[in-house]
C-alpha cells in the first residue's frame, strides 16, 4: 500500500508540473496561451535581427489626425525597438493583421499573408501587430522565418486592441484610404483568393 501511495505522489506531482508553460520558438510546438510579461527575453540584437530578415524599420509616423471609426491613436514600438510609430495617422487603403507567436490560427494564416502582401505590393500595405504577447524574441523569430517583409508593431500590453475591443487572435482590419476601418475579419485567413476577395470586397482594389 505504501508503495501505491508513493507511486500516485509522484505521478500527480509530474502532471501538476505541465500546467504551466511558456512560449516556443517559432519552430516549434505551438503555445495555446500567452504566459506572463516577466518572461525574460533572449539577449540578442533584435534590431539587427528584423533588419537581416527584410522587416523594414518603421517609417516615420503620419502627422494625419485621427479619424472616427478608424485605429487608435496609440504609440507602438516597432517589433525589435529602435522606433516607434503612430496608428491615428495611418491610411489604406491597408490590412492591419493583430497575431502573436503563441496562436496556432496566427502561424496557420502566415504563408497565405506572406503570398498576398507579395501579390498586393503598392496596391494594399500590409502592417502587423504582435499583440499580447511577452516574448519579443520568439515573434520576430517566426515574423522572420515565415517571410513577412513588411512593417511589424509590438503591443505586448494591448493598447491598441484594448480600445478596439479586440479579445482573439488572429484579427484583421481593413482599413480605407480615409483611415476608416470598414471591415473586421477574425480569425485565420484561409487562403490567398480569400483575402483577394476581402480586399476587392470592402477596398474596392483588385490584387
Amino acid at each position: 500500500m505504501k508503495r501505491v501511495l508513493v507511486v500516485l505522489v509522484v505521478l500527480v506531482a509530474a502532471l501538476s508540473g505541465c500546467t504551466a508553460q511558456e512560449p516556443t520558438p517559432a519552430n516549434g510546438p505551438a503555445v495555446l496561451s500567452p504566459v506572463s510579461s516577466t518572461a525574460t527575453p533572449s539577449p540578442v540584437d533584435l534590431i539587427a535581427l528584423r533588419r537581416a530578415a527584410g522587416i523594414p524599420d518603421c517609417p516615420a509616423s503620419s502627422t494625419l489626425p485621427a479619424v472616427k471609426d478608424g485605429l487608435p491613436d496609440v504609440e507602438l514600438t516597432c517589433l525589435g525597438g529602435g522606433s516607434t510609430m503612430r496608428l491615428g495617422g495611418l491610411r489604406g487603403p491597408m490590412i492591419v493583421n493583430f497575431w502573436a507567436q503563441w496562436c496556432p490560427p496566427c502561424r496557420a494564416e502566415a504563408p497565405d499573408i506572406r503570398a498576398f502582401n507579395k501579390l498586393a505590393a503598392g496596391k494594399v500595405a500590409m502592417v502587423g501587430i504582435d499583440g499580447n504577447d511577452p516574448r519579443e524574441d520568439y515573434a520576430m523569430e517566426f515574423a522572420s522565418i515565415e517571410g513577412w517583409t513588411y512593417v511589424q508593431l509590438y503591443d505586448p500590453d494591448k493598447k491598441s486592441m484594448a480600445p478596439l475591443g479586440l479579445n482573439s487572435l488572429p484579427h484583421s482590419l481593413f482599413i480605407d484610404a480615409n483611415g476608416v476601418i470598414v471591415y473586421h475579419y477574425v480569425g485565420a485567413f484561409g487562403s490567398v483568393e480569400q483575402m483577394q476577395q476581402l480586399t476587392q470586397q470592402y477596398l474596392k482594389v483588385t490584387v
